[in-house]
């Protein structure tokens, strides 16, 4: 038999558990760098909105008071304007909204009747009153310092320029009407050199309504832009039963 040898028995070692390489913790979700760098990037982006919105508000705040601004001084001009010239077409005709005036239509109608050998329907004498009246309105146009009245009150370039032609328009429409009612004046003064006459009186009479009703048409388009569209007025009393253009 073999004997077992004396002494202590070596204990076994035990086996050591595997080695577990370090886990890293996740930081929480709001922390990682990419939801940071988006939320900076949207909070940026809002910061933007709002700036562009408040820069867009107050610049439309500006406009719109600029706006208001212009219009106020072109009201108090076109205020002006619109005394002298109606007043001056009103005198000599009636002035109907944004319609053209109607100014010594009684003249073509005498012109137009002599021409067919007809009663004028009005007199030498009336006409030649007649005459004087329209060359008194177009004085006082003439004398109208429109330039002076319209500079500095918010009217641009092309604006300015509009105005200025308007008035010398209107106011050679009128002289030429008062041309036309001298020669048909003359012509029923002068029945011999009729024909004649009442060509050129016809011709004047044309130019002067069409100069009339274009510079009409332009000053309503300015008046409307400043706040004071022409109004309808109720035909003025000719004193005298005269027709319509005769009244002083």
């Amino acid at each position: 038999m073999a004997i077992k040898g004396k002494g202590k028995t070596k204990s076994r070692q035990v086996a050591r558990a595997p080695r577990h390489e370090p886990v890293a913790v996740k930081k929480p979700f709001a922390q990682r760098g990419w939801v940071r760098g988006l939320v900076l990037f949207m909070c940026g982006v809002l910061v933007l909105s709002i700036t562009w919105w408040a820069y867009e508000g107050i610049d439309k705040q500006q406009n719109a008071s600029k706006a208001a601004d212009a219009q106020a001084q072109q009201h108090e001009a076109v205020n002006a304007w619109k005394a002298n010239l109606e007043g001056a077409l009103s005198s000599v005709g009636q002035v109907q909204g944004g319609a053209s005036p109607q100014i010594a239509t009684d003249v073509g109608t005498a012109i137009t009747n002599l021409g067919k050998k007809q009663d004028p329907g009005v007199t030498a004498d009336q006409l030649t009153t007649e005459a004087d009246n329209l060359e008194k309105a177009a004085k006082t146009l003439a004398a109208f310092k429109l330039t002076d009245t319209i500079e500095n009150h918010g009217f641009d370039a092309t604006e300015t320029d509009l105005i200025t032609t308007i008035q010398p328009e209107i106011t050679a429409g009128l002289r030429s009407l008062a041309v036309a009612a001298r020669l048909a004046a003359m012509a029923i003064q002068d029945p011999a050199d009729a024909e004649a006459l009442l060509e050129d009186a016809k011709t004047a009479n044309t130019s002067g309504q069409d100069l009339i009703e274009r510079g009409w048409s332009s000053y309503t388009n300015i008046a409307t832009l400043a706040g004071l569209p022409p109004q309808i007025q109720q035909p003025i009393g000719s004193g005298g039963g005269l027709p319509q253009g005769l009244g002083g």
